[in-house]
């Protein structure tokens, strides 16, 4: 009895490319979407916000929250921009790595960059603790015409504005808002 030739059906996982070499296939399986995790997340603070769970919220010591408040504006630290800059500003230049962006900005046009950023940090935690701190939100938006039409004019080459400004986010963060992978050069 002849025996008959049965062909395998081909896995989705690997593909022949031109020349009949296997090639490594990736299928997409799921769609991870973040939208859900934010709207959940504001739901909670809304939640939380109501009375019952106001008078939970106030039975937690005001101690036990500062040193909550207090780890994570000290564990936030270490990864500021800001702070690295200071950090650069005040290390022995031979301990720096040779490869550190920031080496190609003149010290000049560091201090003009990090002198603005303070300013504009200062003035938007200063304005917090006065009458007028409900104009907040009107400080950090003064900061993107600021950047956008002012900054450029001062003398900084475009280079100098790459890696003095580059993107603050994640790439992962990037990612999830619809934005590009972005190469952090500083």
């Amino acid at each position: 009895m002849p025996q008959f030739q049965h062909e395998p059906e081909p896995d989705p996982h690997f593909a022949q490319d031109t020349e009949g070499l296997t090639v490594a296939h990736e299928v997409p399986i799921a769609v991870v979407e973040q939208r859900v995790s934010n709207l959940a997340q504001g739901a909670l603070c809304l939640v939380l916000l109501t009375g019952p769970f106001l008078h939970i919220l106030n039975l937690i010591p005001r101690g036990v929250l500062a040193g909550l408040f207090w780890y994570m504006g000290a564990d936030t630290m270490q990864d500021n921009r800001i702070t690295h800059r200071i950090l650069y500003l005040l290390k022995d230049k031979n301990l720096t790595p040779v490869d550190e962006p920031v080496r190609k900005v003149r010290k000049s046009r560091l201090l003009l960059f990090l002198t603005l950023q303070l300013a504009g940090a200062g003035t938007a935690v200063g304005i917090t603790d006065t009458v007028a701190a409900i104009g907040f939100p009107v400080i950090v938006l003064m900061l993107i015409p600021l950047r956008t039409f002012v900054i450029p004019q001062l003398p900084f080459t475009t280079e100098e504005l790459t890696i003095l400004d580059g993107p603050t986010a994640s790439a992962f963060t990037l990612e999830s808002v619809g934005g590009g992978v972005i190469s952090k050069e500083s």
